[in-house]
């Protein structure tokens, strides 16, 4: 691969792995090499020590791995739930490097309520419980919009293979993450997707970004939710 070439670098959200990215892949090999990786602690890569475990740390190790990966070239980022926020993160380290970048899920600020619900839910025994029922909300998310024949074994092994401490720690940093004081530094052009059902990346936070963005184009899809890359699979496709 030459330098100069464009890559398309896909950043998994919460709680999954790259594998996520499977009904889109066809799509975006067309816009150039695709890189996936695994985030630390989830898929098969192994977590990292608990103080690198948060969004600018794991855009910091995105790098690292895109480097290593393909060298110094330019790269489109798309990232989906945390891994917009990440995402956004890379970007804002060495925006020089971005070419573009697409949102889908997403939040630069995900808001007061879920750093609420965050600071109790994973604390003590309620942690331990708040996990369980994430990890199931997970399951039933991708597997309600996917056949069985490969939603079932993968969204399982996805969801099992999941660092239980590292999901806790970012959840936590997530919630306390505030990137939209910084957005108008990004200037290369950014795609905002979000559903309109979608409680937990709710539609202002995607006309939030799109308006601090300077380059920014929104698409919102009526009736769709958090998991609008399975369950809206063409739609989403054909948007990028």
């Amino acid at each position: 691969m030459a330098d100069g070439d464009l890559r398309v670098v896909l950043v998994h959200g919460l709680g999954v792995d790259h594998r996520m990215w499977k009904l889109q892949l066809p799509v975006l090999q067309e816009l150039g090499p695709v890189f996936a990786p695994d985030l630390p602690g989830f898929g098969a890569e192994p977590p990292v020590p608990p103080a690198q475990r948060g969004v600018v740390a794991y855009a910091r190790w995105l790098w690292d791995r895109i480097d290593a990966h393909g060298g110094p070239g330019p790269v489109a980022i798309l990232g989906y739930s945390m891994g917009g926020t990440v995402g956004l993160a890379a970007a804002l380290e060495r925006p020089e490097r971005v070419a573009g970048l697409g949102l889908c899920c997403t939040s630069a600020r995900w808001g007061r309520g879920l750093r609420r619900w965050a600071a109790v839910a994973f604390a003590g025994l309620g942690g331990r419980v708040a996990m369980e029922v994430f990890q199931a909300s997970v399951r039933w998310a991708f597997s309600r919009h996917q056949g069985p024949e490969w939603a079932r074994p993968v969204v399982e092994d996805m969801v099992r293979r999941a660092h239980r401490p590292t999901m806790r720690r970012l959840y936590l940093d997530l919630a306390r993450t505030d990137l939209e004081p910084r957005l108008p530094e990004l200037g290369m052009p950014a795609l905002v997707v979000a559903g309109g059902r979608d409680w937990l990346a709710p539609p202002s936070h995607a006309r939030r970004m799109a308006r601090r963005l300077p380059r920014a184009a929104l698409r919102i899809l009526p009736g769709a939710d958090h998991i609008l890359c399975l369950g809206r699979a063409q739609e989403f496709a054909a948007i990028l």
